[in-house]
């Protein structure tokens, strides 16, 4: 197994892995899972997370949340077609009625009169009307319309608060669940990241990692802001292209990773993988390829292994790829790129220089020992050609770094002092590097703590030959 990844994998649960039998297979292939609110009870949602917790607690699990969007409530498959008519009401839970479409939206009354609803990114299409103090709709684009699918109105802004009393409850009960990260679904502005970040204050769980969705109108407008608050985003071409054209959606892309790297921000991007196709398997081969070169972070199977056929062979063929030996993301930053923190600014420059060692003397590997993940993580997301290890005590920082890019993490016992942490260093780097290095090969120690009050720790770095460690 390659323990230095140019990427890393996020894969979303569903039924097609909700089995210790079939999870065991890929656990240790997958970095971080993804849970999705929007789908299945609280006890499912539950049972995935114990079994991941089961075969391996390190991993990192994040939950994708609901936010303010709109759902179909039919317990069953709806069938409409073309200039059908039928009442549209508002249903909290699922109901079973295939004459009506029911959707979890309360005030279907402020709905006006021709506002378009859209199901499902434009599968279904139904121009509404009021008739009687009834909301009618009349199918303009038939389908079939599945189970609590995403509903947008055109013409028409839904009057939602962006964090409901609903979300509230859920993020409390998934943080005592083990939950480490949450992604916002359908972010408009830095505001909404804001609010979250106050309400997770309150319950006193404010190092909760925020990942923006980028999935919006709003969002590409206020993208450089949204960047800038979260911890992570994740970007979805195939949405781009739904909120844009193929020639903008490629410069919001380009601006976002430009941006992302600039600040020191690490970036996922959705992915699609077909194992049964070997003409589109090669192609989607070569597009993750590239994805890795401009600097992606990490990529989450979505489709892949929530509903396909093939996940156990989705997510090892995406393992294969980013394993793939000279596939380089190629930076050169010089300080003036990179944004240098007024608050960290110590750490930030010794992480920045470290950075450019790394470019200018041939080193094996990059060995950081860090509290609260601040260190690597910068390091990680200016893209080195290097290897990083990382060290900790702190349970949340090695869970975040599962995301980060050419970094293994070791947690210490708290007993452990980092000052004689390097008795164990020497061990860890044969096994990484298969026994395969050299008395002579350099290795850099990069010291840097946010807390600048600390006798023991050093802020800087220290250059050694294998053998001196």
């Amino acid at each position: 197994m390659n323990y230095f990844h140019n990427a890393k994998i996020v894969a979303t649960m569903w039924p097609s892995l909700d089995k210790e039998t079939v999870l065991s297979k890929v656990i240790n292939n997958i970095d971080t899972f993804r849970i999705n609110l929007s789908h299945w009870d609280e006890e499912t949602k539950k049972k995935y997370i114990n079994m991941i917790i089961k075969l391996d607690s390190s991993k990192t699990i994040i939950l994708d949340t609901r936010w303010p969007e709109v759902r179909t409530r039919n317990k069953e498959e709806l069938i409409l077609k073309k200039n059908q008519e039928l009442p549209i009401e508002h249903a909290e839970f699922f109901k079973d009625d295939d004459e009506k479409l029911y959707i979890d939206y309360i005030q279907t009354e402020n709905i006006p009169d021709w506002t378009m609803i859209d199901i499902d990114n434009g599968s279904i299409l139904i121009e509404v009307k009021n008739k009687k103090w009834k909301l009618y709709g009349k199918v303009k684009k038939e389908g079939l319309v599945l189970i609590n699918r995403h509903i947008d109105f055109e013409g028409y802004i839904p009057e939602l608060p962006y964090l409901w009393e609903k979300d509230k409850r859920h993020i409390v009960w998934w943080i005592e669940h083990k939950v480490n990260a949450i992604s916002v679904s359908y972010i408009k502005s830095a505001s909404n990241i804001a609010e979250i970040r106050d309400f997770l204050r309150t319950v006193e769980w404010d190092n909760l990692r925020i990942i923006a969705k980028i999935e919006t109108v709003d969002s590409l407008k206020n993208l450089k802001e949204i960047i800038e608050t979260s911890d992570w985003i994740i970007i979805n071409r195939k949405k781009l292209l739904i909120l844009t054209d193929e020639k903008k959606a490629e410069k919001i892309k380009d601006d976002a990773i430009k941006w992302c790297h600039t600040i020191w921000k690490p970036i996922i991007r959705n992915t699609d993988l077909d194992v049964g196709s070997k003409k589109n398997s090669k192609k989607q081969a070569d597009v993750i390829r590239s994805r890795i070169e401009e600097g992606i972070d990490a990529f989450m199977l979505t489709k892949d292994t929530a509903i396909a056929e093939e996940p156990i062979e989705n997510i090892y063929k995406l393992y294969e790829i980013i394993n793939e030996e000279g596939i380089k993301t190629v930076t050169n930053y010089s300080l003036k790129n990179v944004s240098i923190s007024d608050s960290d600014i110590i750490s930030d420059y010794i992480t920045y220089n470290a950075y450019r060692t790394s470019k200018e003397i041939p080193i094996k590997a990059i060995i950081c020992p860090t509290e609260s993940w601040y260190t690597p993580a910068r390091l990680s997301a200016l893209k080195p050609e290097v290897p990083i290890i990382a060290f900790t005590k702190n349970d949340n920082a090695y869970r975040y770094l599962n995301l980060m890019r050419w970094v293994k993490w070791y947690k210490i016992a708290d007993t452990f002092e980092y000052t004689n942490i390097k008795q164990i260093w020497k061990e860890i780097i044969r096994i990484l590097f298969k026994w395969n290095i050299s008395l002579d090969d350099k290795i850099l120690i990069v010291h840097s703590s946010l807390e600048q009050n600390k006798a023991w720790m050093i802020n800087g770095m220290e250059l050694y030959k294998f053998k001196d460690i």
